[in-house]
């Protein structure tokens, strides 16, 4: 029992240790399970050598033990954290009887595998929105402002049949109630055809409606305060319109930036466009994905996703007030072709 859950320990421990350091980058944690990794070794100690006389391998039925492969990165944090905080529970049962003096060291480290489990899922849970955010092309912006006097819910159906793969419902003079209730409407729309909703600006209705994610400004719920609000699953963009921005957003936990405006906009005219060289730099400096919005079209989509790291751009009159949103969207999507991947 003592060599098998030591190897056990050690195994699970140099998983965490990897994923921290190679997967997530996190230096503090990758070096605590490495500490905590040699602090178990005890190759030079008697009770190791005792450990490998009695193993036995070729008797051991456990070695036949088969595992389900692991259907997502959280899922490889959780077998493993757990995996060391079981190994480490019944060493430090064990202690107890042969090696008192070790039993505090188990119980450190089962306990900071309890912790470190929270950390690591966390931190894989948002690795699998960015992947999410980084498979978007066509992110069309859709609001009753902008659809040529039409339903937003028809709307959405053409552009999702244009091929867009995320929709973001913007209302700014919407009463709550109606709010809701066309975001119920557009939940069900996108649900079915398997592509993302954002809503922006208001986390409530995101929250209420089982929204993917949730798009804010700079005078909106401070990133920190959302992410706290709305857990790990929903996705959190941000919008940017310098680099400085941009860094903030990524620093406060952002999964994706809305940068721009690229170029002129009669959605936000007041805004001085930012350009290809924006584009540049944020998508140089960060590692999130970038969303480029802001007088694009048919006609320039191709410069913009030209910048290395641009893989999606958001549109709102090019497609929305399109006369045939369908084909509007359709048109943006055959342009992008062989573009930003």
């Amino acid at each position: 029992m003592m060599d098998a859950n030591l190897n056990r320990l050690r195994e699970g421990l140099r998983v965490l240790e990897d994923l921290a350091r190679f997967t997530f980058q996190e230096r503090a944690l990758a070096e605590e399970a490495r500490a905590f990794r040699h602090q178990v070794a005890w190759s030079r100690e008697p009770e190791q050598a005792e450990c490998l006389v009695h193993r036995d391998v070729a008797g051991d039925w456990g070695k036949d033990y088969r595992s389900l492969p692991y259907p997502s990165l959280k899922e490889l944090v959780l077998a493993n954290s757990r995996r060391v905080q079981e190994a480490a529970r019944v060493l430090e049962e064990l202690a107890r009887l042969t090696l008192p003096e070790r039993e505090e060291l188990f119980r450190k480290v089962r306990f900071w595998a309890y912790a470190a489990e929270k950390k690591l899922y966390s931190l894989a849970t948002g690795e699998e929105r960015r992947q999410r955010c980084w498979r978007w092309r066509l992110y069309v912006i859709v609001g009753s402002e902008h659809t040529g006097g039409r339903e937003v819910p028809a709307v959405v159906r053409a552009a999702i049949a244009g091929g867009a793969e995320v929709i973001q419902l913007r209302e700014k003079k919407l009463s709550t109630r109606a709010l809701y209730s066309l975001a119920r409407q557009l939940r069900e729309i996108t649900g079915e055809a398997g592509v993302d909703l954002i809503i922006n600006d208001r986390v409530d209705v995101a929250l209420a409606v089982g929204a993917d994610g949730v798009h804010l400004g700079s005078e909106d719920l401070p990133l920190p305060e959302a992410r706290r609000v709305i857990g790990d699953k929903l996705i959190l963009g941000a919008t940017a319109h310098s680099l400085e921005e941009a860094l903030e957003a990524q620093a406060a936990g952002a999964d994706y930036l809305g940068v721009g405006p690229v170029f002129p906009t009669a959605t936000k005219p007041e805004l001085k466009p930012g350009g290809l060289k924006l584009l540049r730099e944020v998508a140089s400096q960060v590692s999130l994905p970038v969303v480029a919005i802001g007088g694009i079209t048919a006609e320039n989509v191709r410069e913009v996703l030209a910048q290395p790291g641009v893989k999606c751009v958001a549109v709102i009159r090019a497609v929305a007030t399109a006369p045939d949103v369908k084909e509007a969207a359709a048109r943006l999507k055959q342009a992008m072709e062989g573009m930003g991947s």
